[in-house]
C-alpha cells in the first residue's frame, strides 16, 4: 500500500513539472488588411519580379524574415465584406450568403442596357453562425476586433463585432466596450479611424505638421502622425497579456480613399517617383500600370508601421505566462489582406471633378480586387510564430483565409466541433512545415478552392485545383470577351508557375480536364445553392433570348397579412421556378437605424403554378416579390428602375423605399406584428408574466390599422409593439423580423 502511494505521488510531481514547463496557449495577432496586394510588400516584389520596389516595407519584411511566406495564399472573394465574412465563419461565401459588398438592398439593374441584375443577397453574417471569436472565446481567450468590420449590415451599426462574440470591440454607437481603454471624450486616443481617416477638405487639406499635444495626429518620437488605432491595439494586448488573447487587428489600411496624414512620406515617394510634390488633390498619374502613385506608397508605408508597432510590442513585453521569455516568443503572428491590390481608382480634383488613377500593380498576375482574376484573389500571406520555419517560402500550399477558423482552433488546442460546419481546414502542420498538404477534418486532403461571385460585371463561379483553374461565365453579353468557360493552367504540382497571368485558354484545347473541372464546380454550387444573377427581361436595346416567354404580372394584392402575385400562365409562358419577398422593416427614418441605415431581407414564398403567396413578416413596412423563370428572367411585383441609363433611373445612393410605388406598404406588416403580439400576450400569461403594457400597445396598433395605411401612424405603433414583445420573456421575442436593429432606440 505504501509502494502503491509513493507510485502515485511520483506519477503527480512528474505530470506537476510536466504541466509547469510545457508552453501556455499561444496568443494570435491576425493583421487583417484591406486590399494590401500580392507584391506590395518590398520582399515579395522582389521575388516575384527580381527587382527592388520603390515601396518600403521593412517592418513586413522581417516579418517574413522571422516566419514563412505563402505564395499561393488566397482571399475567400474579390471584395471586403464577403471574404471578411467567411473568414471570420470559416465557411465559402456561398456558404455564408453574403456575396458582395453591396447586400441588403433591392436588387436591380444598373444600368438599363445590363443583360444582367445581381441576385439579392445579404450583406451580413446571419447572427448565429459560429464565428472564431466565439470558439476562442471558449477555449479561455481574450479576443479583440480593432477598426475595420463590414460584415455585419450596410454600417458600422448592430449588429458588432461583440454581437458576433468579441469580447472587447465596438458597440452599435460606435464606442469601444471598455472606458478603461476606451475614452469617448479623448480626440485623440478614441479617434475610430485613426491615421486612416480622409482629409479634409480633400487630400491635400490637413496635415499634421508639429509636435502638439493638441493635434491628435501630433507627430510622435519616430517622426510619424499618433495613430489611435495601433495605440489602442497594444493597449489591450498590455492589459490582457496575462491570458491568451487573439486580436483581430483590421487596419483600414490601404483602402481608399487614397491620401496620407504623413506628409514627410509623401514627399519621400514623390521624390523616389519622380513626382512633383501635389499642388492639387487630383490624379497623381496618367493611370498607366506600375507602381507609381506616392499616396498609396504612403499609405502602405503607414500599413508597414502600424505592423512594426505590433511586433515592437510583442518583443519589448514581458509574457507573465511565461517568465523569462517575452510575449513574441509565444504569439503567432499573421498578415494576410481580405482581398487582391486594386488597380485604378477614381480621384477628384479640387473643383470636383473626376479623373483616374493608377493605385498599384499586381502583375504578373492579371486583374486585380472585384475580379475573380488571380489578382483579385491571390493575397500576400506571412506567419510567423513557434514552430514556423523562419525565412521560408511556401509555394505549392493554396491555403485561405477560411482555413484561419480550424486553424486557430489548432493553436489554441481546442476540437472543432461538427456544429461549426467549417469549410476551411486546420493548416497549422504546413505552417510547421510538417508537410505541404493540406487535410481536412475527415483525413481527406483538401485540393481545391471554390468561388461563387454573382455580381454582374465579373459575374462568375470558379474552382482552383491542382494547379488549374476553370472559371464559369454568367455574364452572357454583358462582356463578350468572356468565354463562357475558361481554363487556365497556373501552375506546377510544385508551385512552379506556367500562365499566372491566364493568357492562355485551353478550354478547347483540353476538354477532359475541362469537363471534370466544370463537374465538380457545379456540383458544388449545386450544394450550396448558389444563386445566379437574374436576366433582365427589360434590357433595352436587343432583347435578350427568351425574353418574349417571361410571363406579365396580372395581379397584386394584399389579403391581410397574405401578400399575393399572379403571373400569365399558359400560351408559351414560361414556368416560375423560384419566389421569395425580399422585405424591410425600417423603410422610414423613424424607424431606422441611426436614422440613415435601410436593409433588405428575404424569405421564401410559395409557388402554386402561376399564383404566389407569401406572409409578410411582422412589422414589415415595405416589400417586393421576386420571382425567377425556368430561364432565369427575373419578374418583381412592381417595376423597379434602373441606377443609371433610363429616364426613370435613380442615382445608386437612392434608397430602396424611394423607389417603389406600392410595395405592399405598411397594413400587412403592421397586420402580422398585430397577430404576433397578441400570440406573445398569451405566452406571457402562460408564464405569468406582466403583459399589460404589450397589451395597450396591441389596443393602440388595432385603431390604427383600421385607417388607412401611412408612415405617420404606422410607424409609430409598429415600434410600440416591438419595444413591448421584446420587453418580454417570450419565445415570440426571438423572432428574426423583431430583432434586426433590436438595440437601437428607433426599435
Amino acid at each position: 500500500m505504501i509502494k502503491r502511494h509513493t507510485s502515485l505521488l511520483f506519477f503527480a510531481l512528474a505530470v506537476s513539472a510536466a504541466l509547469a514547463h510545457a508552453a501556455p496557449q499561444p496568443n494570435i495577432v491576425h493583421i487583417l488588411t484591406d486590399d494590401l496586394g500580392w507584391i506590395d510588400p518590398a520582399f515579395a516584389y522582389k521575388a516575384e519580379r527580381g527587382e527592388e520596389s520603390v515601396y518600403e516595407t521593412p517592418n513586413l519584411d522581417r516579418l517574413g524574415a522571422s516566419g514563412t511566406r505563402f505564395r499561393q495564399a488566397y482571399s475567400p472573394a474579390p471584395t471586403c465584406a464577403p471574404s471578411r465574412a467567411a473568414y471570420m465563419a470559416g465557411q465559402w461565401p456561398a456558404h455564408t450568403g453574403v456575396y458582395h459588398v453591396m447586400g441588403s438592398r433591392l436588387a436591380r439593374a444598373y444600368n438599363s442596357g445590363h443583360s444582367r441584375i445581381d441576385p439579392f443577397y445579404s450583406g451580413r453574417l446571419a447572427l448565429g453562425t459560429p464565428t472564431i471569436a466565439e470558439e476562442l472565446g471558449k477555449a479561455g481567450y481574450e479576443t479583440a476586433h480593432i477598426q475595420k468590420w463590414h460584415f455585419g449590415g450596410p454600417g458600422n451599426g448592430y449588429p458588432t463585432p461583440l454581437d458576433y462574440g468579441f469580447k472587447f470591440s465596438w458597440d452599435w454607437k460606435g464606442q469601444y466596450n471598455d472606458r478603461e481603454l476606451w475614452n469617448p471624450k479623448d480626440k485623440k486616443t478614441a479617434d475610430f479611424e485613426g491615421i486612416w481617416r480622409p482629409m479634409n477638405p480633400h487630400r491635400l487639406g490637413d496635415f499634421p505638421t508639429s509636435k502638439d499635444p493638441k493635434d491628435p495626429y501630433c507627430l510622435d518620437e519616430d517622426d510619424r502622425p499618433f495613430d489611435a488605432v495601433v495605440d489602442l491595439s497594444t493597449r489591450w494586448m498590455d492589459k490582457v497579456k496575462d491570458k491568451p488573447f487573439f486580436v483581430n487587428f483590421c487596419p483600414s489600411f490601404v483602402h481608399g480613399p487614397f491620401s496620407t496624414r504623413d506628409r514627410k512620406r509623401l514627399e519621400h515617394y514623390c521624390k523616389k517617383m519622380g513626382v512633383p510634390f501635389p499642388k492639387d488633390p487630383g490624379k497623381i498619374n496618367d493611370g498607366a500600370p506600375g507602381q507609381n502613385n506616392p499616396y498609396y506608397a504612403a499609405m502602405l508605408d503607414s500599413l508597414d508601421w502600424q505592423v512594426g508597432k505590433i511586433l515592437e510590442f510583442l518583443e519589448k513585453t514581458d509574457d507573465p505566462r511565461n517568465p523569462g521569455h517575452k510575449l513574441i516568443d509565444n504569439t503567432y503572428v499573421i498578415v494576410s489582406s481580405d482581398n487582391g491590390g486594386l488597380q485604378a481608382s477614381p480621384v477628384k480634383d479640387g473643383n470636383g471633378k473626376g479623373q483616374r488613377e493608377t493605385i498599384t500593380d499586381n502583375r504578373p498576375l492579371d486583374g486585380g480586387k472585384l475580379t475573380l482574376e488571380e489578382g483579385g484573389i491571390r493575397i500576400p500571406f506571412i506567419v510567423s510564430g513557434p514552430g514556423v520555419p523562419k525565412g521560408a517560402l511556401n509555394v505549392e500550399t493554396p491555403v485561405s483565409l477560411i482555413d484561419m477558423f480550424p486553424t486557430f482552433m489548432a493553436i489554441a488546442g481546442a476540437k472543432p466541433g461538427n456544429h461549426l460546419d467549417l469549410d476551411g481546414a486546420n493548416v497549422l502542420p504546413v505552417f510547421h512545415g510538417e508537410t505541404n498538404k493540406v487535410v481536412k477534418a475527415d483525413g481527406s486532403p483538401r485540393d481545391t478552392l471554390y468561388y461563387h461571385y454573382p455580381s454582374v460585371l465579373p459575374t462568375s463561379s470558379i474552382i482552383i485545383k491542382g494547379g488549374w483553374k476553370l472559371r464559369l461565365y454568367h455574364g452572357g453579353s454583358m462582356d463578350n470577351s468572356r468565354p463562357p468557360v475558361a481554363l487556365y493552367h497556373l501552375y506546377n504540382e510544385d508551385g512552379s508557375p506556367v500562365d499566372e497571368s491566364e493568357s492562355k485558354n485551353l478550354a478547347d484545347e483540353m476538354p477532359e480536364k475541362r469537363d471534370a473541372l466544370l463537374a465538380d464546380l457545379q456540383s458544388w454550387m449545386k450544394k450550396y445553392n448558389a444563386e445566379l444573377p437574374y436576366k433582365n427581361a427589360a434590357k433595352s436595346g436587343t432583347p435578350e433570348p427568351g425574353s418574349e416567354k417571361v410571363p406579365a404580372v396580372v395581379k397584386t394584392a394584399s389579403n391581410g397579412k397574405t401578400l399575393e402575385m399572379v403571373v400569365e400562365d399558359g400560351n408559351g409562358k414560361s414556368r416560375i421556378v423560384d419566389a421569395k419577398l425580399v422585405y424591410t422593416t425600417n423603410g422610414c427614418k423613424l424607424l431606422r437605424a441611426g436614422q440613415t441605415i435601410e436593409e433588405w431581407h428575404q424569405t421564401p414564398a410559395k409557388i402554386d403554378g402561376a399564383r404566389v403567396t407569401v406572409e409578410a413578416p411582422p412589422g414589415m413596412t415595405h416589400g417586393v416579390i421576386y420571382l425567377r423563370d425556368e430561364n432565369d428572367f427575373m419578374i418583381t411585383s412592381e417595376h423597379l428602375p434602373p441606377f443609371s441609363g433610363s429616364p426613370d433611373a435613380i442615382d445608386v445612393s437612392g434608397k430602396g423605399v424611394d423607389v417603389i410605388k406600392d410595395g405592399f406598404a405598411w397594413k400587412p406588416g403592421l397586420i402580422s406584428l398585430i397577430n404576433t403580439a397578441r400570440t406573445a400576450s398569451k405566452s406571457a400569461a402562460s408564464k405569468n408574466l406582466d403583459h399589460a403594457a404589450l397589451d395597450a400597445e396591441i389596443a393602440k396598433a388595432e385603431k390604427v390599422v383600421s385607417q388607412p395605411a401611412n408612415e405617420k401612424t404606422y410607424a409609430p405603433a409598429m415600434r410600440g409593439l416591438r419595444q413591448a414583445i421584446r420587453a418580454l420573456d417570450v419565445p415570440e421575442a426571438k423572432l428574426a423580423a423583431l430583432n434586426w436593429f433590436p438595440k437601437n432606440a428607433n426599435w
